[in-house]
């Protein structure tokens, strides 16, 4: 079923669309034509079928299948006093009512009632064929769809039921691949009684990241607190001043925003009820039915968000590419090999992995105060003890230079340094990205009723080489950093020289240099503070951005990257240097044209 707009596109859409292209080609250009799929077909969806998806997550047992069912007026999904969602759902309006079974490559299947309920409770093996269709696909991993008549929901919005974040057996096993940043509006189910725990608010944070955030993507937030009835009604205003603080903590704009108070239970016995939870319900209702209504506003923010951030997993897929075919074919095989052979099993989720990089940007950057500290302590002090034997022509011609020369001398090593432990944390980093880093971000990277290739696949470990996933912007940064040093040097030396030369007397000269040479020095050593912890900051945010982007498909694509690099090289030696520069010519290319296209994106109106 198509919800394909009969209005012709403007001017945005249509280069929306086209960048979609621009970038689904550099994708397979870069030996991941998957994730160019999905760029292609995530675009097509809201620019031209202009079909809105609000996505259903919270705990289990927090009533998002009963909400579901309160929206739509009728017990359409399975629910139950024991956690019943064991696989995403879609619920959409189509011309052909009933229960179904969507496979990845694209057939569909008739379901009954009970064999629906069966596998979106997890309690049925999704393979076998369909009971109409001996001819099915049998794919493991099938889209479960509940196609209803028209009323209920708008044509151009589709609901997404998913298992409970926290349920791990039903998560793993009913959801591979997928992930959340294809949703436009995040509905979040709360339990009144239990607002807001520590796995919810991780959760929150994540799934705000993964949308593009909430402050110019388009996308839309609900907070449904449910079984408020649960709640008297003199502590209900508190509950939800306590809601109004804690969200600042993950998200700013409040105007993307809206908390509601709902009874789903309550409201599906009886619609008609005038208590404030079924009341609620009914406004959610309506909110969900004037979003789908004014999808064309909302779906060009939401495509051209999605795309910046795909643009920006490219730019970083790009860069390892760059950086893999530097390597040695022998090495980058050994590198494909561990992608494929090891699987990550520790204990470290993506919030502990986070926290991690946290504690080292602050050990870096204090390292680095220290050692910058030390330096300025000794070349003041040997500087001022030279001055005080200086003849004139050292001191205007000698001492500046040398000032200089050591200044660049300690600029290259510390640049050395940084790089080094940069490219350190990187590869701690990805490689303790590990098990429960997966289990959370399943949540956040659910297959939400796709039904083209998907992106995201279970993370191998990343025992890589050091500097082999640098992410790009450390290179530049400390590059900047080199280039920076000369100017700071500068700032002693050239002032000194022109003091020096200034003064008639040598006793003058001494007197001078002694009093200008500290607050010099001073100023140099507190630009290159500021510029080194920039440099840690760019590399860390984009480290971050990295993990957060590629989520679970992380092993995949740097296996698939890190495959076409390979092939770039070739087999031949007496051509390998040739190709080397080559292949690092076509994705130094690549990097410069999506850097043009995230310029570009930037500057089209959402």
């Amino acid at each position: 079923m198509s919800t394909q707009s009969e209005h012709p596109l403007d001017a945005n859409a249509q280069q929306l669309i086209e960048t979609a292209e621009q970038l689904s080609a550099i994708a397979g250009q870069l030996g991941i034509p998957s994730l160019g799929e999905t760029i292609r077909a995530d675009t097509q969806r809201r620019l031209q079928d202009n079909r809105v998806r609000a996505v259903v997550l919270g705990e289990i047992k927090q009533g998002k299948s009963t909400l579901i069912n309160a929206l739509l007026k009728q017990k359409a999904l399975p629910m139950g006093v024991t956690p019943t969602t064991g696989a995403v759902a879609t619920v959409r309006v189509g011309d052909e009512p009933g229960f179904w079974a969507v496979h990845a490559s694209g057939t569909r299947e008739t379901l009954s009632d009970d064999r629906f309920k069966a596998l979106a409770t997890g309690r049925a093996d999704p393979s076998p064929k369909s009971e109409t269709d001996a001819d099915a696909d049998t794919d493991a991993d099938p889209t479960l769809e509940l196609v209803i008549g028209e009323g209920a929901l708008p044509s151009s919005l589709e609901l997404i039921d998913t298992p409970g974040m926290n349920d791990m057996a039903r998560v793993r096993g009913a959801i591979s691949r997928g992930e959340l940043p294809r949703a436009d509006v995040l509905i979040v189910v709360l339990d009144a009684t239990q607002l807001l725990n520590r796995t919810e608010m991780a959760f929150l944070r994540d799934a705000i990241a993964a949308v593009g955030g909430l402050d110019d993507s388009g996308a839309r937030l609900c907070l449904v607190v449910n079984r408020i009835d649960l709640i008297g009604e003199e502590d209900r205003p508190k509950l939800i001043d306590y809601l109004a603080t804690e969200i600042t903590a993950v998200a700013s704009d409040a105007d993307a925003i809206e908390v509601f108070q709902t009874n789903a239970r309550g409201a599906l016995a009886d619609p008609t009820s005038d208590t404030l939870g079924v009341r609620e319900v009914a406004r959610l209702r309506a909110f969900l039915s004037q979003v789908g209504a004014n999808s064309g506003q909302m779906l060009p923010a939401r495509a051209r968000a999605s795309l910046l951030r795909h643009a920006a997993l490219l730019t970083h897929n790009a860069a390892i590419a760059s950086r893999a075919v530097t390597l040695e074919r022998e090495v980058l095989r050994r590198e494909i090999r561990t992608i494929e052979r090891d699987l990550v099993d520790n204990d470290s989720d993506l919030v502990v992995v986070r926290n991690r990089i946290a504690e080292d940007r602050t050990t870096l950057a204090a390292a680095s105060r220290d050692r910058v500290a030390a330096f300025r302590d000794e070349i003041e002090s040997a500087t001022l003890k030279k001055v005080k034997t200086a003849s004139q022509r050292e001191l205007s011609n000698l001492l500046p230079g040398a000032l200089h020369d050591a200044f660049l001398a300690f600029a290259h090593g510390e640049a050395q340094s940084i790089r080094e432990s940069l490219d350190e944390m990187t590869r701690t980093a990805i490689r303790t990205h590990g098990e429960q880093a997966r289990r959370r971000l399943f949540h956040a990277t659910m297959r939400l009723g796709f039904r083209g290739p998907t992106i995201y696949l279970d993370p191998p470990s990343m025992v890589l080489e050091v500097g082999l996933v640098a992410i790009g912007l450390a290179g530049t940064a400390v590059m900047y950093f080199g280039s920076m040093t000369a100017g700071l040097g500068m700032t002693i030396a050239g002032p000194l020289a022109t003091v020096f030369l200034r003064e008639k007397s040598l006793r003058a000269a001494r007197a001078r240099a002694q009093a200008e040479l500290p607050p010099a020095l001073e100023l140099a050593n507190d630009a290159l503070v500021e510029n080194i912890g920039i440099v840690i900051d760019r590399h860390v945010a984009a480290l971050d951005e990295h993990l957060v982007l590629a989520n679970v498909a992380l092993g995949k694509q740097l296996r698939d990257v890190l495959e076409h690099a390979r092939t770039q090289l070739g087999d031949d030696d007496a051509e390998l240097a040739g190709k080397r520069g080559e292949a690092r010519s076509r994705y130094h290319e690549l990097e410069l044209e999506l850097a043009q296209i995230r310029t570009t994106l930037t500057a089209v109106a959402g």
